[in-house]
């Protein structure tokens, strides 16, 4: 099948309101400083959440990127509002491409997370590879696009950049640099692509998320357990089966209890505290294109 001919990338920003990353590399090409145009595609920016951004919060009733699940596009919360006005928008748009921009609070590096192993996207993620060998390329394809609940999958095809370490609220120098050399390999490949130019490209490792961990709580509702140190600031090194993953509070600590080695990441993201989530785990993969 053919590759989708892309002619406009819909860059978003604001998603989550104390993320600004994505808000700067959009002042950026507002000011002429960054060149985000290819020959065979215009980028057009939007800020998703302007309430939250103002706020400088996550979101202000609900989480945004969550709220796009083809279920229950209707209420009053303003994240839901805001997602039914995006779908209203920008879902039929087609041969656009929805660039989803987040920085983190772990410590992640350069991260693109692709929503689908289809070949376009297996093709990106090498693309990405040998042009920032030190980036990280995660897929979280275990739920049908249509199932997805983030805003990158509202139209037919998307993606999210995620960088980090960064404090939500804050500007990094290192991170901003991350996120404009991911998005610019990124537009070189839509391009690249756009134009039939045969790139080699080589098979390369990748991570497929397979589950959270969730921390222990008592029942009040606290936490029993922390992250383990030998963890924290370490996302995509690999666990061991029997390995630490939680130092609790009594002075033990919880183990790996699965039967392959893992990659945790998403590490103590300070967003998921409500939720009680201390890490993601992904397992390793070839992705073969040659």
């Amino acid at each position: 099948m053919a590759p989708p001919s892309i002619n406009q990338v819909l860059l978003v920003a604001g998603t989550h309101g104390n993320e600004l990353s994505g808000l700067y590399l959009q002042k950026l090409i507002r000011d002429g400083v960054y060149q985000a145009d290819r020959s065979t595609f215009q980028v057009k920016s939007t800020v998703a959440n302007p309430l939250a951004v103002k706020k400088n919060t996550r979101f202000v009733d609900i989480d945004l990127n969550r709220a796009f699940s083809a279920a229950d596009l209707t209420s009053d919360a303003n994240e839901k509002r805001l997602a039914a006005e995006f779908v209203k928008q920008h879902a039929g748009n087609e041969n656009q491409l929805i660039i989803d921009l987040h920085n983190t609070t772990s410590n992640m590096g350069a991260t693109l997370i692709l929503l689908s192993s289809d070949p376009y996207y297996t093709k990106m993620g090498a693309y990405i590879k040998q042009r920032m060998p030190e980036a990280n390329i995660l897929f979280e394809d275990r739920k049908s696009w249509q199932d997805q609940p983030y805003l990158c999958t509202t139209g037919q095809h998307g993606l999210m950049l995620e960088v980090g370490a960064q404090a939500h609220g804050s500007l990094k120098y290192e991170t901003l640099e991350l996120m404009k050399n991911l998005l610019t390999a990124v537009l070189d490949y839509i391009e690249n692509t756009n134009l039939n130019h045969t790139v080699k490209l080589s098979d390369y490792e990748a991570y497929g998320y397979i589950e959270e961990v969730m921390f222990p709580l008592d029942i009040d509702g606290m936490r029993l357990a922390t992250v383990h140190p030998t963890l924290c600031g370490r996302d995509f090194v690999a666990v061991e089966p029997g390995e630490p993953i939680l130092a609790t509070f009594l002075g033990y600590d919880m183990h790996w209890q699965g039967e392959e080695t893992v990659y945790p990441h998403f590490i103590n993201e300070s967003a998921y505290c409500q939720s009680n989530i201390a890490m993601a785990m992904a397992e390793k993969r070839i992705v073969r294109v040659s």
